[in-house]
């Protein structure tokens, strides 16, 4: 199999490939232009894959393209239905990134919720040393005991971060698309409304792009903190930059954008200096034993596909 990696410099230049050469030859590139994509899909027959996005003129120029993996569990930079016309089958990798994706979520909370960036540069800029004074106490900031934490969408992370939740001792409120009876499923109304912090894990579809915009920010208490580690269209990047310009919403930490990386005239950059602001460069999937876990999971479907075997196939409906 001529196997051709088009964006390895978005898995991290440290993740092992060594596991896709049992299956064939192998050729990696860092990044693949759109100018570049059709000369380097050409000949491939199979194609490994990130950001890179796959339409049907990718599929007509790719006459001996059988088999599309891409490394993530979000797949929507494929057309599906143009590659199932071109019989071409599609892959994903659910479920590598939760513990890691769960990590950064807490880390961000956390970091906002205790104010820690302001704690340790009054640290290293010389004020502590200087004060004379043993502790500095402000800003002020609470335990999670007793606070209500909304989590918008309820898979694996979602219920990953929800255990991390309520080991800290707060009140998990879930809002999903089919209530569960294991957890407090309520609306998305009542979660905006009650929760001391939201974070965000449900996928991109029409009926979640921007989930969070002007009339759900002004159901949040002032003191909120909103987290969104899901997709960047999930919020209304205009009204969350609007809302913490006014003081109307506590902190704002992301992880995702719209468009990655976001341009200078973005509305984040307008905020993202700012001490309740925390934003990170979509690296919530990407601890090294995540990214080790996704390729091996590619290699996996790669030696399913040749065996004539289903395994993490997206372009199969009802799978």
């Amino acid at each position: 199999m001529n196997i051709v990696v088009l964006d390895r410099s978005s898995l991290g230049e440290d993740t092992p490939l060594e596991s896709l050469n049992r299956y064939g030859n192998v050729t990696v590139y860092e990044r693949t232009s759109r100018e570049e994509l059709l000369e380097r899909a050409s000949d491939a027959e199979v194609l490994v894959l990130n950001k890179v996005k796959i339409d049907k003129e990718v599929l007509d120029a790719s006459p001996k393209l059988k088999l599309i993996c891409i490394t993530a569990t979000g797949y929507d930079n494929v057309d599906i239905i143009e590659a199932r016309s071109h019989g071409v089958a599609v892959t994903n990798v659910p479920g590598y990134s939760t513990d890691s994706v769960t990590l950064l979520t807490v880390a961000t909370v956390l970091s906002l919720i205790t104010h820690l960036r302001e704690y340790n540069e009054y640290v290293t800029d010389g004020s502590y040393t200087r004060s004379g004074i043993a502790n500095k106490l402000s800003p002020v900031y609470h335990e999670l005991r007793g606070m209500k934490w909304g989590i918008v969408g309820y898979g694996n992370i979602g219920k990953a971060v929800a255990r991390v939740a309520e080991a800290f001792g707060a009140e998990v409120l879930v809002n999903k698309r089919t209530p569960v009876a294991d957890a407090r499923c309520v609306t998305l109304e009542e979660l905006c409304k009650e929760s001391d912090i939201i974070t965000l894990h449900c996928p991109l579809n029409e009926n979640t792009r921007e989930l969070i915009g002007v009339n759900e920010l002004a159901l949040m208490k002032p003191s909120a903190i909103l987290v969104n580690e899901a997709r960047g269209a999930v919020v209304d990047s205009v009204s969350v930059a609007n809302a913490i310009k006014r003081g109307e919403l506590g902190a704002f930490g992301a992880d995702v954008y719209e468009v990655e990386p976001f341009g200078k005239d973005h509305p984040f950059t307008e905020i993202m200096h700012l001490p309740n602001v925390l934003l990170t460069p979509h690296a919530a999937w990407g601890a090294y034993d995540s990214r080790k876990r996704c390729i091996e999971t590619v290699a996996a479907n790669i030696g399913a596909f040749i065996s004539n075997k289903i395994k993490n196939r997206v372009d199969i409906q009802g799978q």
